[in-house]
């Protein structure tokens, strides 16, 4: 399992500063600064509901929701938590990058997954990066 900090990753706080997150910036796939993680809550005991977000030098702000499963999209924003932006890279606009997660078959995507396993979370190839 990927460890964000040394804490149990379910213990009772509402943010958690300077961690780890299995996000990497979804445009030139270096690992991300400044990352933020807020617990959500959960409807269900030992559920995960949180958003990851954190910074790329180069590309600026990413966040994604994690909800029990891996995030299917990550996408750019104006600072943590914020407001979606818009992104070109190779002349294409992008609101959001999907994860190799959102591209398995749902026979895979339904079997029991650690939400927080780091190749689920990888962003698909961009066409003519």
């Amino acid at each position: 399992m990927f460890s964000m900090n040394n804490s149990n990753p379910f213990a009772p706080q509402r943010e958690r500063l300077r961690t780890r997150t299995p996000m990497r910036c979804p445009i030139c796939h270096s690992a991300l600064g400044k990352v933020i993680i807020r617990d959500i809550g959960s409807a269900a005991p030992g559920a995960i509901w949180q958003i990851h977000a954190g910074e790329c030098p180069d590309h600026g702000w990413f966040q994604t929701e994690v909800v029990r499963r891996p995030p299917r999209e990550i996408f750019p924003v104006t600072k943590p938590f914020g407001a979606a932006r818009r992104v070109v890279v190779a002349g294409r606009e992008y609101y959001a990058f999907s994860t190799v997660w959102n591209e398995l078959p749902g026979e895979e995507r339904r079997q029991p997954t650690d939400p927080l396993e780091e190749r689920y979370w990888q962003a698909l190839p961009l066409p003519g990066v």
